[in-house]
């Protein structure tokens, strides 16, 4: 009988019965050290999702405990994760997808690199059995606060404790954070913040992709690093800057009010005692940098560019995918003001529900 341990894992699923599901579920319970339960919460699922669920809940390994809820009409991505995360009893979580796969020491060796941090993640590999399109950076990615601002660490490499939920918000609370990026931001976000994420550089999911996955998205040539690639896109963002620059102010304004709400509630609950076994605190270097990033970015119009690009090769190396040296990595940095049009163009046209 295998040990089991006090991690919850929480899985969203949506009309996922194909082989996917059974594949995920079968690296679940093949897990070297087991989790204490499995969360499973149903988006409203048309096909036989609901039924695999149940089948495999009756087949759990000894000592795990698999849950299966079901949602009262389509909550989306990130309300169906947020509230199945609430669910949990474990005193860490770890999050699911209901297509991937996860590498048999996935939990045992988060739970041992996470320390007392609020978080730990691990690197995944994406690949695909349908031709979709896949790319995969090589390269250790930086976790800092600075780079979450702009980036994510997927959910499905999130190793989390619970109490980190405590820290974001509600819908009721504030709810524009919700249409304008997805939980695992959030949740990214927040532990770095209170600067207690630890990157564990082993790669233990790997990510399958295929058209009409939640998260897919086609592979676009111009984000291959290259000379010429980096002129177009610097060139784009100065012709297209005054009509994008109202779109992310609007969308870092949504990031700049979620961290001052991380700070407020992270203090609230270390002045009630109601963490005491995390080092993490909002006071800290990191926070404060990230605050005047972002109070650069909500400033309009083109009075901001000095300021941004000046924070850029300051903080290049916590920016950037990862650390990067030479007189390139100033560049970059001083035209990044303009190659973040590029990147964020999609808000003129799309926002997350």
């Amino acid at each position: 009988m295998k040990k089991t341990c006090n991690v919850s894992v929480v899985m969203c699923t949506y009309n996922g019965a194909s082989r996917h599901l059974r594949e995920q579920l079968d690296s679940i319970f093949a897990q070297t050290l087991l989790p204490m339960e499995i969360v499973a919460q149903d988006d409203g699922s048309t096909d036989d999702t609901l039924a695999i669920l149940h089948e495999y809940a009756a087949k759990a390994p000894d000592g795990v405990s698999f849950r299966v809820s079901v949602n009262g009409g389509r909550h989306g991505i990130n309300d169906n994760f947020l509230s199945a995360m609430a669910l949990a009893r474990g005193e860490w979580i770890a999050i699911s997808d209901q297509d991937d796969i996860w590498m048999p020491t996935k939990i045992e060796e988060q739970l041992a690199a996470i320390g007392d941090n609020m978080m730990c993640v691990c690197r995944s590999v994406p690949f695909s059995d349908t031709g979709a399109a896949v790319r995969h950076d090589s390269r250790t990615p930086c976790c800092s606060l600075l780079r979450l601002l702009y980036a994510s660490m997927p959910g499905h490499c999130q190793l989390l404790r619970k109490s980190l939920i405590e820290a974001l918000p509600s819908r009721d609370e504030y709810g524009e954070i919700y249409s304008r990026t997805c939980y695992d931001v959030m949740t990214g976000t927040a532990a770095a913040a209170l600067n207690s994420i630890v990157m564990l550089d082993r790669v233990l999911v790997m990510q399958r992709r295929y058209e009409g996955a939640a998260t897919y998205a086609g592979y676009d040539t111009r984000r291959v690093r290259s000379g010429g690639n980096a002129v177009y896109m610097a060139a784009y963002g100065l012709w297209h800057y005054r009509r994008v620059k109202p779109y992310m102010t609007a969308h870092f304004n949504a990031r700049r009010q979620l961290l001052m709400w991380i700070g407020r509630k992270w203090q609230a609950a270390c002045d009630e005692g109601r963490d005491t076994k995390a080092r993490a605190t909002a006071d800290n270097d990191m926070m404060r940098e990230g605050m005047k990033l972002l109070k650069w970015e909500c400033r309009g119009g083109i009075t901001a560019i000095p300021g941004l690009a000046a924070m850029y090769v300051k903080h290049r190396h916590e920016i950037f995918y990862t650390r990067e040296h030479g007189p390139m990595a100033v560049i970059r940095a001083l035209l990044h003001p303009f190659m973040q049009v590029y990147n964020y163009r999609y808000l003129v046209t799309k926002v997350y529900g």
